[in-house]
C-alpha cells in the first residue's frame, strides 16, 4: 500500500514584509529595555513599576524543564519591542498600505474585518487598527487595545490587571508582564449581551521578534461576550444543483452547489437561536430574494468600485457604472449589512456534473421539451393502457403536427388527435409504455410536481437550447413593449421546474427572472377558467436584461431592494467542503470566516478573564503559527456564582506549544468547559490541555481533548482537575482521545485528578488509536480511493468533537482542520 502524504505547506504563510520600523529595540532583555518600553508608551508610573517587578521575577524563575523542549529557545536573541507605525487607524482606510497587504495575504481581507462587530489588528508589538461598532459603544461596551485602556481607563485596568494571572505564576507570565504590548481590553457592563464578534488578529513580521499581547476581559454580572457567525432562517432555499430545498432539511453528506458552480459535500449543519436584525435582499428577480443575519457574507461587487470616472447626467444609476470594469472586478464576500441598493450580487452558472453521458436523441430532447410544458402521463384503468397526452390550443397547428411527428418517430405508434370543442383544444395522445417511462424518468408526471432529470440538466448547451425552445413553443408567449423590447415568458405550476428553467437559461447565456403569479379566475377565448398558482420565468431575447452583466462563470445581478426586519427564532448555517460557500436562491453566500495567524520566534501571551455573577464568556483561539514559533501562553479565568466560562482552543501550527486554559470556579453553580484540538506534524510538539479548579459547591466542568500526530510529531495532554474540600455536589468529566497516523509519531497523557471532597462525581476517559491498513483496505474495497479513505478516517475522528461545539466554534475549527488535513492529502 502506498504512503499517503498528509503534510501541510506552511510556506504560503512564511513571508516577511520589508518594513522600516520606527522603533526596533536591540535584542536581549534588561531593566533599561523594560523601562524604555514603558516610556515609549507614555505609561503611568504604576505600570512601569509593575513591569520592573515582573522583570525581576522573570530573571529569578528557572526555565521549565517539563513539557516541550525549550533548550533551543534563545531569549537573548529576541527583539522584545518593534514598532512599525505610530499611526493607529479606526477605519481600514487609515491603516498603512504594507500592513493592509500583510493581513490580506494572511487570508483576512477587508470584508472579514467588516464582518466583525469589533476588530483589532496587531502588527509586531503595536496595535495598528482598532474599531468598535457604535451601537456597542452606546451600551457602554469597551473594546480597545490594552495600551489605550491603560491610558483611558486606568482605574478599571489597575483594579484587575494581573489579578487572575499574577507575574509570579510562571516564568513566561512574568516575561509577558514585563514586556507586554498590545492585546485587547474588553469591558461589558452589567446585563449587556454582546452577540456580535469581538476578535483580534496578530502578526509578527520582523525576524527574531517576540509578541507579548495582553488580553483582559471583564464581564459584569449577567453580561455575555461571545463570538457568533452569520446564519439563515428556516425556509431559505439552498441549491442542490437540480432543485432548491429548505436549509433546515439539509443533512451532513448532502451535496450543495458552491459559488464556483460545482457540487461539494456538506460537512456540518449548524443551528442556534437568534434574536436580532435580519436582512432581506431582493435582486432583479423578486422570487430569488433571500434573508440572512446582518453579518453573513454575500458574494458581491460594490457599485462604488465600478463607477465611471466622469459623472453621467442621465436618470437612473446604471449609466454611471463602467460595464467593462464591472465584468473585470473580482467579487468579494461582503457582510449583508454593508450592502445597499445598486450593489451587485453573483449568480453562478451551475457547471455540468455529467459530461456527454446522454443517450437521448435530438427528437427525444425536443419531444421532452414539449411534454414538460404541455404533457401528462397516466395509466388508463379501463383501457389498461399507459397514456401520454399533450394539450394544445386548436390554433397551434404547427406544434400539433410537430408533436404528432415526434411521437410517431420515437414510439413507432400512431398518435391520435382528440378535439375538445368546449375548451377549443386538441390533445395529441398515444398509448405507449416506453414513451410513458421516458416522460416520467426525465420530466415527472403531474403539473405541480414536474422536474427535470440530471440527464436533461447536464446536456450540452446546443441540446439545452433545443429542449428549452420546444418548451417555449408549448407554454411560452412573447410580449412586445413599446414596439421594441421583447419579453419572453414561460409558465409552470412546478416551483422546481421554474428553478431548473432559470438554470438552463443561465447555461445557454440568458439570465431569467422568476415571478410568482397567484391563482384566480381568468378568461381564455371567452371561457372562464380557474387558474392555479403559477411561476413565470421571464427574459429578454436576444438581448439580456439591461441591468445584468455576464461573465464566463456567473451573472452580475443588481440589488433592487434591501429591507431590515426583526427576527427571533432558529437560524442555520452549513459547513461545506473546499469552497466554504453555498447558493441561496441561486446567489452565492459564504459560511464563515476563519482567521489564520502567522508569527516567527516567540509568542508568549497572557489572557485574563473575570466572569462575575451570572456572566457568560466564550473565548476561542484558532492558531496556525509558522513552524519556528515557540507558543508559550498562559490563559486563565475566574468564574463567580452562576457564571460560565468556555475556552475553545485549537493548536495547529508552531514548533512547540505549551498552553493549558484554566478556570477557577469561585462561586456556587459556576461552570466551565474547555475544548481543545491539537495537530502535530514533523518537528512539532503540542503540549496542551486544560485545568479546572473547583473551589465552590455545586460547580460543574467538562474538559474534552482531541489530538492527531503524524510524521513523527508529538501531542501531549496535560490537565488538572481539582476539587477542594467543601466543594460539595461537584460534577466534572475529562475525556482525551488521540490518533496516531504512523508508527513514528507519539502521544502522551498526564491527567492529574485531585479530589479532596467525598461528595463529588468525577469521570475520566482516555483512548489512543492508529489508522490500520485493514481500515484503509476495508474502505478501498468499497470503491473509495486511498486518499479519500484516509481523509474520511481522520475527519471522522474529529466529527464527534465538532458536533459538540457551539456553532460559532465549529465553523472556525472545521475550516482550519480541513486546511491542515483535507486540503493537504494526496
Amino acid at each position: 500500500m502506498s504512503k499517503i502524504d498528509l503534510s501541510f505547506d506552511y510556506s504560503k504563510y512564511n513571508f516577511r514584509d520589508i518594513v522600516e520600523y520606527e522603533i526596533l529595540l536591540p535584542k536581549g532583555l534588561n531593566e533599561e529595555i523594560v523601562r524604555e518600553i514603558s516610556r515609549i508608551k507614555n505609561e503611568p508610573s504604576w505600570m512601569e513599576e509593575f513591569r520592573v517587578k515582573s522583570f525581576k521575577l522573570f530573571m529569578e524563575k528557572p526555565m521549565p524543564t517539563w513539557g516541550v523542549d525549550l533548550s533551543k529557545l534563545r531569549l537573548d536573541d529576541i527583539h522584545y519591542y518593534a514598532k512599525p507605525t505610530s499611526k493607529k487607524g479606526r477605519s481600514w482606510d487609515e491603516v498603512p498600505e504594507y500592513i493592509k497587504r500583510t493581513f490580506e495575504r494572511l487570508g483576512i481581507p477587508e470584508a472579514e474585518r467588516k464582518f466583525l462587530a469589533g476588530v483589532g489588528g496587531q502588527y509586531d508589538s503595536e496595535v495598528v487598527y482598532h474599531n468598535l461598532r457604535k451601537e456597542l459603544e452606546k451600551q457602554g461596551v469597551i473594546f480597545v487595545d490594552t495600551d489605550t485602556a491603560v491610558r483611558e481607563y486606568p482605574e478599571i485596568v489597575k483594579k484587575y490587571f494581573g489579578t487572575v494571572v499574577p507575574p509570579n505564576d510562571n516564568k513566561f507570565a512574568a516575561l509577558n508582564s514585563a514586556v507586554w504590548s498590545g492585546g485587547s481590553f474588553i469591558y461589558v457592563p452589567e446585563g449587556v449581551k454582546v452577540e456580535m464578534p469581538l476578535q483580534a488578529y496578530f502578526r509578527i513580521n520582523a525576524q527574531n521578534v517576540g509578541q507579548f499581547e495582553r488580553t483582559l476581559i471583564i464581564a459584569e454580572p449577567y453580561s455575555e461576550v461571545q463570538y457568533i457567525e452569520g446564519c439563515l432562517p428556516p425556509g431559505e432555499k439552498v441549491s442542490l444543483g437540480d432543485s432548491w430545498i429548505n436549509i433546515e432539511t439539509i443533512k451532513p453528506g448532502d451535496y450543495v452547489v458552491t459559488h464556483r458552480g460545482t457540487l461539494a459535500k456538506v460537512k456540518l449543519v449548524m443551528t442556534r437561536n437568534y434574536k436580532g436584525d435580519m436582512y432581506k435582499i431582493t435582486p432583479i428577480s423578486p422570487f430569488n430574494s433571500f434573508s440572512l443575519t446582518e453579518e453573513h457574507p454575500v458574494l458581491a461587487i460594490k457599485r462604488e468600485w465600478v463607477m465611471k470616472k466622469r459623472k453621467i447626467r442621465k436618470e437612473g444609476w446604471l449609466p454611471e457604472v463602467d460595464s467593462r470594469k464591472l465584468k473585470n472586478t473580482k467579487p468579494e464576500f461582503i457582510p449583508v449589512r454593508d450592502l445597499k441598493k445598486g450593489d451587485f450580487l453573483i449568480f453562478p452558472k451551475i457547471k455540468n456534473q455529467i459530461i456527454n453521458s446522454s443517450n437521448l436523441s435530438d427528437e427525444e430532447i425536443e419531444f421532452l421539451g414539449f411534454y414538460a410544458a404541455e404533457g401528462s402521463a397516466y395509466y388508463h384503468k379501463k383501457l389498461k393502457q399507459f397514456v401520454v397526452s399533450l394539450s394544445f390550443s386548436e390554433r397551434e397547428k404547427e406544434n400539433i403536427e410537430r408533436v404528432k411527428f415526434l411521437i410517431e418517430k420515437i414510439s413507432g405508434k400512431k398518435a391520435i388527435l382528440v378535439r375538445d370543442k368546449k375548451k377549443h383544444s386538441i390533445n395529441v395522445v398515444v398509448y405507449s409504455k416506453p414513451l410513458y417511462d421516458l416522460c416520467l424518468r426525465h420530466c415527472g408526471k403531474l403539473a405541480k410536481e414536474k422536474r427535470l432529470s440530471p440527464e436533461i440538466l447536464n446536456l450540452p448547451k446546443e441540446k439545452l437550447e433545443k429542449f428549452f425552445w420546444a418548451y417555449f413553443k408549448g407554454d411560452g408567449n412573447l410580449c412586445i413593449k413599446n414596439g421594441k423590447s421583447k419579453l419572453y415568458r414561460v409558465a409552470t405550476a412546478s416551483i422546481n421546474l421554474a428553478i431548473q428553467l432559470q438554470e438552463i437559461l443561465a447555461k445557454i447565456g440568458i439570465f431569467a427572472s422568476i415571478q410568482e403569479r397567484k391563482g384566480g379566475k381568468d378568461k381564455i377565448l371567452g371561457r372562464e377558467i380557474k387558474r392555479k398558482n403559477q411561476y413565470i420565468v421571464a427574459f429578454t431575447y436576444p438581448k439580456k436584461w439591461s441591468e445584468v452583466r455576464e461573465t464566463e462563470e456567473y451573472y452580475i445581478v443588481p440589488i433592487k431592494k434591501i429591507e431590515k426586519f426583526e427576527y427571533e427564532g432558529p437560524v442555520f448555517n452549513l459547513e461545506v467542503e473546499r469552497d466554504n460557500s453555498y447558493l441561496v436562491k441561486g446567489f452565492a453566500v459564504h459560511n464563515c470566516t476563519a482567521p489564520i495567524y502567522l508569527s516567527h520566534s516567540l509568542h508568549s501571551a497572557v489572557v485574563e478573564i473575570i466572569a462575575k455573577k451570572g456572566a457568560k464568556v466564550r473565548y476561542t483561539t484558532i492558531q496556525n503559527w509558522s513552524i519556528d514559533v515557540y507558543n508559550l501562553v498562559t490563559k486563565r479565568a475566574h468564574a463567580y456564582e452562576e457564571a460560565r466560562v468556555e475556552w475553545v482552543d485549537a493548536n495547529i501550527g508552531s514548533k512547540a506549544t505549551m498552553k493549558y486554559p484554566s478556570v477557577y470556579l469561585l462561586g456556587k453553580y459556576a461552570s466551565a468547559e474547555i475544548i481543545s484540538v491539537a495537530f502535530a506534524g514533523k518537528g512539532q510538539h503540542q503540549d496542551t490541555g486544560g485545568k479546572v479548579i473547583h473551589l465552590a459547591p455545586y460547580t460543574s466542568s467538562r474538559i474534552t481533548s482531541k489530538s492527531i500526530s503524524k510524521d513523527g510529531g508529538r501531542t501531549t495532554y496535560r490537565g488538572l482537575l481539582h476539587v477542594a474540600k467543601g466543594a460539595r455536589g461537584v460534577k466534572a468529566s475529562v475525556r482525551c482521545d488521540a490518533l496516531l497516523l504512523d508508527e513514528y509519531s507519539k502521544t502522551d497523557t498526564y491527567p492529574y485528578v485531585e479530589i479532596l471532597e467525598d461528595d463529588a462525581t468525577v469521570t475520566h476517559e482516555a483512548t489512543v488509536g492508529k489508522i490500520s491498513e485493514d481500515q484503509l483496505f476495508y474502505l478501498m474495497s468499497r470503491g473509495i480511493p486511498e486518499v479519500e479513505a484516509l481523509n474520511m478516517i481522520v475527519l471522522g475522528f474529529f466529527e464527534p468533537f465538532i458536533k459538540e461545539l457551539p456553532m460559532e466554534y465549529a465553523v472556525e475549527m472545521n475550516r482550519l482542520l480541513r486546511l491542515e488535513m483535507t486540503g493537504s492529502v494526496g
